[in-house]
């Protein structure tokens, strides 16, 4: 029997260590680690390459779009299994760009939730039915919310991260070891790619994202 390798994340240890403990009864899964934080789930996926994130939905730095994001650009196939507490215009946005997810209220039975995660190791979605009809009552406003940044690369981010921040292009090489000039052609590359007049502009769009929220050490 294939195992699944799971990778547990959720500000509440005690909550995802029973989930845990749950888990290495069963044959067909594999605890590859439990973090308590978004930085932490993603640094973590990367180098472990979990086929599903169980990820709980009240995390301390940065919410679960941003996890996904991240995962994403670097682990095309792992799969997300979110336990939530409440429907917002976020899990829409989730939904609407990639369909290896599975949705369950963090109240749900053991038994739902393991039902899930099979599904969702499997390559199919789950999705709670009550939350399916909570999704629909948010209106349709609030659900339209692509991902600006999703054309600029890795490096682009991380060097919009330090611009937003207000490190000029010489504090921004320093910190990245790039040279000055390196950095100068990503600004060029991102403001292009953003449709943007200037690095002041970027700077507000980033912080509308909030790229700017994640901690310093993510990207050093």
């Amino acid at each position: 029997m294939k195992k699944h390798l799971i990778l547990l994340a959720g500000e509440n240890r005690l909550f995802i260590d029973s989930i845990k403990t749950i888990l290495e009864r069963e044959a067909d899964f594999t605890v590859a680690g439990c973090v308590s934080c978004g930085v932490d789930a993603i640094r973590t996926a990367r180098m472990v390459s979990p086929d599903v994130i169980v990820a709980d939905q009240q995390m301390p730095d940065i919410n679960l779009l941003q996890i996904v994001r991240e995962v994403r650009l670097s682990l095309k196939t792992t799969r997300f299994l979110l336990l939530i507490k409440e429907e917002t215009s976020e899990l829409l946005t989730i939904l609407s760009e990639t369909k290896q997810v599975g949705i369950v209220q963090n109240s749900s039975d053991i038994a739902e939730l393991i039902s899930a995660l099979r599904s969702v190791s499997h390559g199919e979605s789950y999705i709670n039915p009550g939350t399916i009809s909570s999704l629909r009552m948010i209106p349709q406003e609030d659900r339209e919310h692509e991902d600006p940044l999703a054309e600029i690369t890795q490096r682009e981010k991380e060097v919009l991260y330090w611009l937003a921040r207000g490190l000029t292009n010489r504090e921004i090489s320093k910190t990245l070891i790039l040279s000055e000039k390196t950095v100068k052609n990503h600004v060029s590359h991102i403001l292009r790619k953003l449709d943007l007049a200037d690095r002041t502009k970027a700077a507000a769009l980033a912080w509308k994202e909030g790229l700017p929220m994640m901690p310093e050490e993510f990207f050093l």
